[in-house]
């Protein structure tokens, strides 16, 4: 049943995209000037998760390589790479072609893209509300011709971090907002993905329906779910996918985009969810204190709330709420 099962993967760029012609079009707006040789617009995407922002970022890019050929362009997931010495270290190999030996100096890693980007040129920045260190978008500003797409929930939780001499060079550029996938854009990004990766016939539209109905929105859990659906059908011998299979399918998918989601924390997000998924609910005092023993290096509980805390309520994997003690944390329901 299942033909290509890349196509369902994270990193599959289909060749449309589907229900997001306006976002599109402002960050290909924004990218226009390096047609012309010119320093393309910053650009900020924020949005909920699973809302394509990722792909709409891809798909611009790839259509910009399309008309430029030899852009330099770089992919930074900031999740992975978060500190400032590794994005700028990616930065120098991917947008300069950089020999960036160990260790080197963050001043050292600006020279070198300073001297080595000779032509406009894009990097994306995903998670980029993940840095530890948001001044990093000012050492990327200060590369002549380079501009970025950066990419994250929201931005209060991106540009709030930032002191009022940073913010006010880096926070100019198009703001681009997604809102979750309908109902329908949703089973049609299903219907094409289902055409590229299963088989003829496999799983008809009220199935796909039925799937968009319950992931409020999530593509990229819709798209798990379909292809956890059609492994379960095929282990059953079966040629299509039959509706029983589906609420089962989702839940599995959801479960399946947590566990992928909690494997990329960072260490401060690690130690908050495992204290969490251990002693509680919790308030805001007692997570602290136990946060405060489990971690090496401690940061304050001011920067836990501006910074780690949000990005697990954002990614549903802890739930909130205030009462006469403040506010209590308590694990994801799901």
């Amino acid at each position: 049943m299942l033909r290509d099962g890349t196509v369902f993967e994270d990193e599959h760029l289909p060749r449309e995209i589907v229900g997001r012609n306006s976002q599109m079009n402002e960050v290909t707006d924004a990218l226009a000037p390096v047609e012309d040789g010119a320093r393309a617009e910053n650009c900020f995407l924020f949005g909920p998760s699973g809302a394509g922002k990722t792909t709409v970022a891809r798909a611009a890019v790839r259509e910009l390589r399309r008309a430029v050929h030899g852009v330099p362009t770089a992919y930074i997931n900031c999740w992975k790479d978060y500190t400032r010495s590794g994005v700028l270290e990616r930065a120098a190999k991917d947008l300069a072609g950089a020999a960036v030996p160990k260790n080197v100096a963050a001043r050292e890693l600006i020279d070198t893209l300073q001297n080595g980007i000779d032509a406009p040129s894009v990097i994306v920045l995903d998670e980029v509300d993940q840095l530890q260190d948001p001044g990093t978008l000012y050492d990327l500003h200060s590369v002549p011709g380079l501009a970025w797409i950066c990419i994250a929930n929201r931005e209060v939780d991106l540009l709030a971090r930032l002191d009022e001499r940073v913010h006010s060079r880096v926070s100019v550029g198009y703001r681009v907002q997604f809102d979750r996938y309908t109902v329908d854009t949703t089973a049609e990004i299903l219907d094409r993905r289902a055409a590229e990766g299963l088989e003829p016939g496999a799983v008809d539209r009220p199935t796909l329906d039925r799937i968009a109905e319950l992931v409020d929105g999530d593509a990229r859990q819709a798209i798990t779910a379909l292809r956890v659906a059609a492994r379960k059908a095929e282990r059953e011998g079966l040629s299509t996918i039959p509706p029983r299979l589906v609420d089962d399918a989702v839940l599995d998918a959801e479960a399946a985009v947590r566990q992928k989601t909690i494997s990329k924390l960072n260490d401060h997000q690690r130690v908050l969810y495992e204290c969490i998924e251990e002693s509680g609910p919790l308030i805001q005092k007692e997570l602290y204190e136990q946060y405060e023993q489990e971690h090496p290096d401690p940061i304050t509980l001011r920067g836990l709330r501006k910074t780690h805390l949000p990005k697990l309520e954002h990614y549903n994997l802890i739930e909130t709420e205030r009462g006469g003690d403040g506010k209590t944390y308590r694990l994801a329901s799901g």
